[in-house]
């Protein structure tokens, strides 16, 4: 009695894996492959090649400076300083519109850095007296002014005009203010004068304050007052 032998049949459009040996049944060859379900064996290299990458779109050439990516403008730091270094320029309310704290922050580390050259090393003082200042400032012009400012743009303008204390700090380093005592006090008074009268332009255009501006330069004169009493002595 022979027995017959039923051989699964190929799913259609399925793999199956198909082997067999120099003795097996089944007339196959002496080897085995793999089918996938898609018919194509696997030892085909073409199948299988990863697709090309994509070209890079990173163009280095173009991208910003690295000033402009965290927000430092240092031309419209220099047209400020311009105005600031001028007392007699006529300084526009987009003065105070277009603030920063680039320039303020500048010259406060400035003021600090040459301060330090002569021995006296007042970064603390300096950024506390340029807070506590700046508040002040702002709480005593939103109680005089109708429209009001805003804390930003009073600390911008405050300090831009704390550039003359930084020429007052250069001063001190060249003049012989140990000696003569009293041409401290000279160019100390000066560089008050010229901070509290930029300040107070400054404010009195953006605010529309011309009526107000002596009550505008007082607290603005204690203020820069306490940097150049840090800076003499």
């Amino acid at each position: 009695m022979s027995a017959n032998i039923v051989f699964p049949q190929q799913p259609a459009g399925g793999g199956f894996m198909q082997g067999g040996n120099g003795g097996g049944g089944g007339g196959g060859g002496g080897g085995s492959f793999y089918q996938t379900s898609f018919g194509q064996p696997a030892g085909v290299p073409d199948y299988y090649m990863p697709a090309a990458p994509a070209p890079s779109t990173d163009d280095f050439e173009n991208e910003p400076p690295l000033l402009e990516e965290l927000g430092i403008n240092v031309e419209h730091i220099v047209t400020k300083a311009k105005l600031v270094m001028n007392p007699f320029a006529s300084i526009a309310p987009t003065f105070a519109e277009e603030a920063d704290m680039s320039g303020p922050v500048a010259f406060c580390l400035a003021l600090g850095f040459f301060l330090s050259l002569s021995g006296k090393f007042q970064f603390g003082v300096i950024y506390g007296q340029a807070i506590t200042g700046c508040v002040s400032i702002y709480i005593v012009l939103n109680l005089m002014s109708e429209g009001g400012i805003d804390l930003y743009r009073c600390t911008s303008v405050v300090g831009y005009a704390l550039l003359p204390m930084v020429v007052l700090s250069i001063s001190m380093l060249v003049l012989p203010v140990k000696k003569i005592l009293f041409l401290g006090y000279i160019v100390g008074a000066l560089a008050i004068t010229w901070s509290t009268a930029t300040a107070t332009k400054i404010f009195v255009a953006v605010l529309s304050m011309q009526d107000q501006m002596w009550l505008v330069a007082y607290p603005l004169a204690l203020l820069y007052t306490s940097f150049a009493l840090i800076t003499i002595f």
